[in-house]
């Protein structure tokens, strides 16, 4: 676990959110793609501790003999003292605890598309020597095709790209079903409308997408986050006790770009 991430975080009074009648205080700003790469990995890891330790703990009990009893034991006292000092880092580095629930809002993210060696030969030299126009990840190179700022826009973008990703599953399970053999006609005819309806729709809001972001169902994607900002859910008990100068703030809307389509097939997506 990597000791000095670079992050935001202070003592003075926690900005404050309100969303669904929940109040949320932020507990950090996480800035670069490598923190945010790095705050992941660090998550994951005292995640995973915590999860030996419970398997560790119903070993321990049901254990036969005292040996394996007293060996497991050890095993144990070891993975929580490596989690506890785990965790205090986390919550001096980035505020974040086990023993707390997080929000995580993405506030700019960069996106990427892989390219095959005949795409990357196409590429001029001097659109290569653009700043971030080309980022290499393990000897593959990857395009730069767009940034999303703010919250409320990489919201509807994640919700987006979620949307279209469930709209062509599916059209494949429909596709599925209409090949299967022995199909009566009446099923065929209503299962064909639908799933020319449902590839109308996708066909649009795939355009959208691609207009939108540069975002093709067509293509793979590298999503990376360049800031982040954490939030804990507030008790009761904690919300009363916050300073007049932290009165929460509405949540932004989601109003900085449209949502793709769900239903209707006659209208694009809303812009």
């Amino acid at each position: 676990m990597a000791q000095e991430p670079n992050t935001n975080t202070n003592n003075t009074a926690p900005e404050i959110i309100e969303q669904n009648g929940q109040k949320l205080a932020l507990v950090s700003t996480i800035k670069t793609v490598e923190t945010n790469r790095e705050f992941q990995r660090n998550v994951q890891i005292v995640q995973q501790q915590r999860q030996a330790a419970i398997e560790l703990k119903k070993r321990v009990e049901q254990a036969l003999t005292l040996p394996e009893k007293e060996a497991l034991q050890k095993n144990l006292d070891a993975t929580l003292k490596s989690l506890d000092a785990n965790n205090a880092l986390m919550t001096k580095t980035y505020g974040f605890s086990l023993l707390r629930n997080y929000v995580i809002s993405f506030v700019k993210t960069r996106l990427y598309t892989p390219l095959t060696d005949e795409e990357f030969g196409k590429i001029s030299p001097e659109d290569k020597a653009k700043p971030d126009a080309i980022k290499l990840i393990e000897g593959k190179a990857y395009l730069y095709i767009a940034s999303i700022e703010g919250v409320a826009a990489n919201d509807i973008f994640r919700q987006n790209v979620q949307l279209v990703q469930v709209q062509r599953n599916r059209l494949i399970q429909l596709k599925q079903a209409l090949d299967r053999p022995g199909l009566k006609d009446e099923d065929k005819g209503k299962l064909q409308e639908e799933f020319n309806k449902s590839e109308e729709v996708l066909k649009k809001n795939n355009e959208e997408m691609v207009k939108l972001y540069g975002f093709s169902l067509m293509r793979n994607y590298l999503l990376e986050v360049e800031e982040s900002q954490l939030y804990t859910p507030l008790t009761a008990e904690e919300a009363a006790k916050l300073p007049a100068a932290a009165a929460p703030a509405a949540a932004t809307p989601a109003i900085e770009a449209p949502k793709a389509e769900e239903k209707k097939a006659d209208k694009p997506a809303k812009k």
